[in-house]
């Protein structure tokens, strides 16, 4: 549990970085991103000079479609909260855990108590009621967040059971994809050098390569049908907590309730892993 926590810290620390970034109208998002691929998957490699670099056949092509994962769902990301705005797209970015905790009953036949059932059942309705559903503009783009996103999540899961026990070579094939297919998009773009955004994004590169290994680790500990609900209403969760206490954010009635449901759903899906 402690990998997990850990990672729901790492994630919530880049989603407040992102809001300090963004508040300079001339950082350029593509550059901060390329910058924290750059960082992510160096910091990758100096994990894992200590031990020995020696890749697997799967750890390098899975870890590049994954690094193309990563990158499609920022993209279709930002797209969605230009059409239906920020809480339509973060509610189903959550709401689409269930695909990796589906795939983990079905393809790796991981066990889902009724009690697991019931705590999800209940963050589920929280990231229900956080979920603004009237900007909904265009469903085919939600309906695509909610595929890429269960996607990307689910990969992590398919490493951790396929792949080899070294986390940080498969990590650095990763965001070193990632980083690449994103100088494609810049070039493409022919878009003007922001220095600025670049040193931004290097300053999200260990803590977003951090999130990924506490998470690749978490799952060697804890099943993935508790682990996915646990890490996604932790995000949540800290990160009402984060507004409240950094931004001095009032929050709604509403939000009041989705945050006990939040609480109560992460409590019964963990109460499965102490027996």
């Amino acid at each position: 549990m402690i990998y997990l926590f850990l990672a729901v810290l790492c994630s919530v620390l880049i989603g407040n970085l992102l809001v300090v970034f963004n508040r300079n109208q001339n950082t350029d998002i593509r550059y901060i991103f390329l910058g924290n691929y750059i960082v992510a998957s160096a910091f990758s490699l100096l994990l894992s000079l200590p031990h020995g670099i020696s890749f697997q056949g799967f750890d390098i092509w899975f870890g590049a479609l994954t690094g193309m994962l990563f990158l499609s769902n920022f993209v279709i990301y930002q797209k969605n909260i230009t059409i239906n705005g920020l809480s339509l797209s973060v509610g189903v970015m959550r709401v689409a855990v269930i695909l990796p905790t589906l795939m983990s009953v079905l393809w790796f036949t991981d066990s889902l108590s009724l009690m697991n059932l019931i705590g999800i059942a209940v963050i589920l309705c929280a990231f229900y009621l956080i979920t603004d559903v009237k900007h909904l503009r265009n469903l085919f783009w939600l309906v695509g967040l909610f595929l890429i996103s269960g996607v990307t999540e689910s990969s992590l899961k398919i490493y951790s059971e396929l792949g080899s026990s070294n986390q940080n070579p498969f990590l650095m094939m990763i965001f070193g994809s990632a980083g690449f297919f994103t100088l494609l998009w810049i070039i493409s773009g022919r878009n003007k050098f922001s220095l600025l955004s670049l040193l931004y994004g290097f300053m999200l590169g260990i803590p977003n390569q951090l999130s990924s290994l506490f998470f690749l680790k978490g799952l060697d500990t804890v099943p993935a049908t508790a682990a996915y609900p646990i890490y996604a209403s932790g995000v949540v969760l800290v990160s009402i907590l984060s507004d409240l206490l950094f931004w001095k954010k009032v929050f709604t009635f509403k939000q009041r309730v989705a945050l006990g449901l939040l609480l109560c759903g992460a409590v019964l899906v963990s109460i499965t892993l102490t027996k």
